[in-house]
């Protein structure tokens, strides 16, 4: 195991821990600490395949689906991936985890067309309501939403089963032991401020609370169905004393903001935020650094991870149960789960689900943001229970307090 002697290093290790539960976070901040090797880090990313589940050299047929089997061997994936041809994703916008860069490297390597860009812009809850609409006549093949639409999705019947060959590598608590999600990377909530349109830069939520940003604040999508925005409501509560068990406090803390007239209803996008229409977006961590990075100053940007509230989050990749183009589907997640792949997706400034695997490249390491903002993260939360009665009290208080409806 390395050890993490630089702040690219650091932060490439903290991005490791934040994916973690909490007590193995705590084990490796004490690790850190100390200077001593990180070797928890290696342990606690590796997992076993789960009882009863199959190996990822067998090709037994599915138990769910019936259709394709669990896992495929490279050489018959590759063939008929390539005699398919082509590959649609829904919820993958291209500056998002650097998805375009994924699917260019997909076509450099094996000829695939990735259809992507119309859907993009699509929440994780429109995303399973796509693949159930279209069950009689697909359309979409993959999707990307958050981890705990995943369990979702599978419960509605939407997912195929697919283990890539990497399964034994991604830890339990972010797959599906049946193969239906699988989390690939994840992010931290964050704050992409516009300097010049805000003056004053929160560096807290208490000073996003109490201070004069008129029409200014938004989030990213509608926190009933959107991943990213519920998460910005999670953190909220961090923030105000609550958590992911007290997730009222952050609904009450935007309702203060919205009364304050500090809230936007205005979508915490890249336009948005270019526009100057959102002043401090509020969304994850490598969406607005991925905008400072396309804006090269105009307008400048700054990204703040909220001393008083951040929390990391996890996405996941689902398969259309009912994929027009199912084995260049399955492809895909295993180029995603390659170390060509996760290396693209840092290249977005996400977290990788296998960054302790990786070696990463200096010039990129280099481009990576100071550590220091990510000590007082709270780590994933990817507990879906948790996260599902969350998600049940902000889709009933939100309309009512927040938007007055």
């Amino acid at each position: 195991m390395r050890q993490y002697p630089d702040e690219a290093e650091q932060y490439v290790a903290r991005f490791t821990a934040s994916l973690l539960r909490r007590r193995s976070f705590l084990k490796w901040c004490a690790a850190f600490s100390t200077g001593a090797l990180i070797t928890q880090v290696a342990s606690c990313t590796q997992s076993t395949p789960s009882s009863g589940s199959t190996s990822p050299s067998s090709s037994a047929s599915s138990p769910t689906t019936g259709e394709l089997p669990v896992t495929i061997p490279m050489e018959e994936l590759i063939a008929k991936a390539k005699a398919e041809g082509q590959l649609r994703a829904y919820g993958m916008p291209p500056d998002w985890a650097n998805w375009k860069g994924c699917f260019d490297a997909l076509k450099a390597k094996y000829g695939t067309e990735s259809i992507y860009e119309p859907e993009g812009g699509l929440s994780s809850a429109e995303e399973v309501q796509k693949f159930l609409a279209e069950v009689n006549k697909p359309v979409g093949d993959i999707a990307d939403v958050g981890i705990l639409f995943g369990p979702e999705a599978k419960a509605k019947g939407a997912t195929a089963a697919y283990k890539v060959s990497r399964w034994a590598d991604i830890p339990d608590n972010l797959k599906d032991p049946d193969g239906h999600w699988a989390s690939n990377y994840g992010g931290v909530l964050a704050f992409a401020v516009n300097p010049d349109k805000v003056g004053s830069v929160p560096k807290t939520w208490a000073e996003l609370l109490s201070g004069n940003f008129s029409n200014m604040v938004a989030v990213n999508g509608d926190p009933r169905q959107s991943n990213s925005a519920l998460l910005a409501v999670i953190a909220a509560a961090y923030a105000n004393g609550g958590s992911i068990d007290d997730i009222e406090k952050g609904v009450d803390a935007f309702a203060q903001l919205k009364q304050k007239g500090n809230f936007t209803p205005a979508k915490a996008d890249t336009a948005g935020l270019q526009s100057g229409e959102v002043g401090i977006a509020i969304k994850p961590d490598f969406l607005g650094l991925t905008d400072r990075d396309k804006f090269a100053g105009n307008p400048k940007i700054e990204v703040v991870i909220p001393e008083d509230g951040a929390v990391a989050t996890s996405y996941a990749q689902i398969i259309n149960r009912v994929a027009p183009h199912p084995y260049t589907a399955r492809l895909f997640q295993e180029y995603i789960f390659s170390d060509e792949g996760q290396l693209e997706m840092l290249k977005g400034y996400v977290r990788p689900t296998l960054i302790d695997k990786l070696t990463i490249p200096a010039d990129l390491k280099a481009k990576l943001p100071d550590a220091a903002q990510y000590k007082k993260v709270v780590p994933a939360i990817v507990d879906t229970q948790k996260l599902e009665a969350a998600k049940k009290i902000v889709t009933e208080q939100w309309g009512p307090k927040v938007l007055g409806q």
